[in-house]
């Protein structure tokens, strides 16, 4: 977004039609004088050099340099660019609740876009406060540490969502002890100048939030609670349908009003509902405001890039070419300089897009991911078709072992791929060329979609990057690797399928073979009727034949009578035992695994 510093310059570009009246009065009076003069074509032949056109062209380059001119003269600034400055103020750590049971609909669109919208007006409204971000479920994570970037604030709250934790619950007191260890080291312990909002529905599933609330108090931390939600309660909409727990009843989340009011007084703080207008902000803010202030120096993006050089680069590039006009016609040579001087300045504005990418390069290097994507993404701001921001967010994110969002990045920068600027550093932090740049952006996207388990797409992506660079070992490597991974897939998908159909054959020559045996009854009891009613030499004889025929197909017989298991060749019974082999490997795998995440952390016996 670009503004103006001293915008009252902007009113002189309104003087640029007048510069075409004055300059057509002026031709008109010229004219009448040459006349006086005598004929006027024959005054014309006289002057071979001068050309008709030439006077409207130099006004009109004047009036685009003097557009420029004024463009520049009014400041025009764009982005912003770290300061160092002295700032009072305090400190905030909002922890947002980031559960399921936040999806619930009871503000508009739920409770956690809303509570997002409510912390971006906080954040509006603070002045030189520092402010942090924490997001909790079952677990809690600094989603921004303590700063007075309000800018970085809104860019990191946007992205949040309820995948922002990977273990689902209400853990409400780690959600304070992790804003406790996450203020800084300035000042001392008890100056009353730290505060922690917490913004939860109160459902508390896993740990005791009063106790933690008691030690920040001894600490000098404040602890103000806001409740989002209603008593009656709401269901969770998930996937488009309704969360149910392990019983299959649908949950219904309440707000717990007893818990946080138990919790802001144990946090020598306040309990505010959440509602639908205010969101409970304005009583919090008036009892931040009476935090003490502690003085601190800060890096802040407060002063915004000065862009009026460009504009001023353009304004001479115009004066340059209406002073080559000159008196005399124009020759050729001054469209060879146009284009000259146009590419100069495209050139000058790539220059915008590098030192942006450059900042976030630093910090990367210096494995500070946050601050990089934070750099990363204010490039973005200023052109989101960037190449370079684009790809080397993708390899942030990806570091943040985030490879779906960093998949889009790799995708963005791919599908303009031929743009990325020679002074970009890549994925060992040197410059390369203009030809294996796009390579590294196949290559990086094909490790996204790999951690995905997206192997066909990683396959394709890696194809893309050695048509690029043949020569490149580690894409090839991989590209073995992404084919071996979808083969076996492929060939998983198709064990499945096959013990599939396998089923539905057996569940169908059952179904046949009962028919085929009711068929049968039948035909006994028929042919018992007609028995009846021969002498006892035929009967005697049918016996017999019946003895024979018996002899002849003892399978036959086999099926008379009951309803026999269906038959099963060797081949299918070896490939029964396999898939039931395939199947207990797979459930032990699973136990393995549930073990394994156990040791890494608490499993949570409720997903909201």
């Amino acid at each position: 977004m670009i503004q103006f510093a001293t915008p009252q310059y902007l009113l002189l570009i309104f003087l640029i039609p007048f510069f075409f009246i004055f300059y057509a009065l002026y031709r008109r009076g010229r004219k009448k004088k040459m006349e006086k003069l005598g004929d006027l074509r024959l005054i014309e032949k006289l002057m071979p050099t001068r050309s008709r056109y030439k006077g409207w062209v130099r006004v009109t380059l004047f009036s685009l340099a003097w557009f420029f001119f004024m463009i520049g003269l009014a400041r025009p600034q764009m982005g912003a660019r770290l300061k160092e400055s002295e700032r009072k103020g305090a400190e905030i750590m909002i922890a947002l609740d980031v559960s399921n049971s936040m999806l619930a609909e009871d503000y508009s669109p739920n409770r956690l876009e809303r509570a997002k919208l409510a912390i971006s007006r906080l954040v509006d409204k603070l002045q030189g406060d520092r402010i942090g971000l924490i997001v909790f479920a079952g677990e809690s994570f600094v989603q921004l540490p303590i700063t007075t970037d309000y800018v970085s604030a809104k860019i990191f709250l946007n992205t949040i969502t309820t995948e922002s934790v990977p273990v689902q619950g209400t853990a409400l007191g780690d959600a304070i002890e992790t804003a406790m260890r996450s203020f800084s080291v300035q000042g001392q312990m008890g100056e009353n100048n730290k505060a922690i909002i917490l913004i939860t529905d109160g459902e508390n599933h896993e740990d005791d939030p009063v106790a933690a609330a008691k030690l920040a108090a001894e600490e000098g931390i404040r602890v103000f609670c806001i409740g989002v939600g209603s008593p009656e309660g709401k269901p969770i909409p998930v996937d488009g349908d309704l969360l149910k727990d392990k019983d299959g009843n649908i949950v219904v989340t309440k707000l717990d009003e007893k818990i946080l009011e138990e919790v802001a007084a144990a946090g020598n703080g306040a309990y505010v509902k959440a509602g639908s207008t205010e969101f409970g902000l304005n009583p919090v803010i008036d009892q931040l405001r009476e935090l003490q202030s502690q003085q601190f120096k800060s890096q802040v993006f407060e002063d915004f890039d000065e862009q009026y050089m460009y504009f001023f680069a353009i304004a001479l590039v115009f004066l340059l070419l209406e002073f080559l006009v000159g008196n005399r016609r124009m020759g050729k040579n001054i469209f060879a300089v146009a284009v000259v001087m146009l590419l100069s300045g495209s050139q000058l504005f790539a220059q915008v897009d590098r030192k942006e990418v450059r900042k976030g390069n630093r910090v990367f290097e210096k494995e500070n991911y946050k601050e990089a994507e934070v750099e990363y993404r204010k490039a973005l701001i200023k052109d989101s078709l960037s190449v370079a921001a684009n790809y080397n967010l993708g390899n942030t994110l990806y570091r943040m072992d985030d490879a779906a969002n960093a998949e889009k990045n790799y995708s963005s920068a791919a599908d303009s791929v031929g743009r990325i600027p020679l002074e970009v550093d890549w994925k060992e932090g040197k410059v390369k060329s203009r030809s294996s740049a796009p390579a590294d952006v196949y290559h990086n996207l094909g490790n996204s979609y790999l951690a995905q388990k997206k192997y066909s797409e990683a396959v394709q992506a890696y194809k893309e990057a050695l048509k690029r660079n043949p020569a490149d070992i580690d894409t090839k490597t991989n590209l073995a690797y992404a084919q071996k991974k979808l083969e076996d897939q492929q060939n998983n998908q198709n064990q499945q399928n096959q013990d599939q159909n396998q089923d539905q054959d057996q569940n169908q020559n059952q179904d046949q073979n009962q028919d085929q045996n009711k068929d049968n009854q039948d035909n006994k009891d028929n042919k018992d009727n007609k028995d009846n009613k021969d002498n006892k030499d035929n009967k005697d004889n049918k016996d017999n034949k019946d003895n024979q025929d018996q002899k002849k197909d003892n399978g036959q017989d086999k099926n008379q009578g009951q309803a026999a298991p269906p038959k099963i060749t060797p081949q299918a019974a070896e490939q029964m035992l396999q898939a039931m082999q395939e199947k207990e490997n797979q459930t032990q795998d699973k136990v393995n695994k549930e073990k394994v995440k156990a040791l890494k952390s608490k499993q949570k016996e409720k997903n909201w």
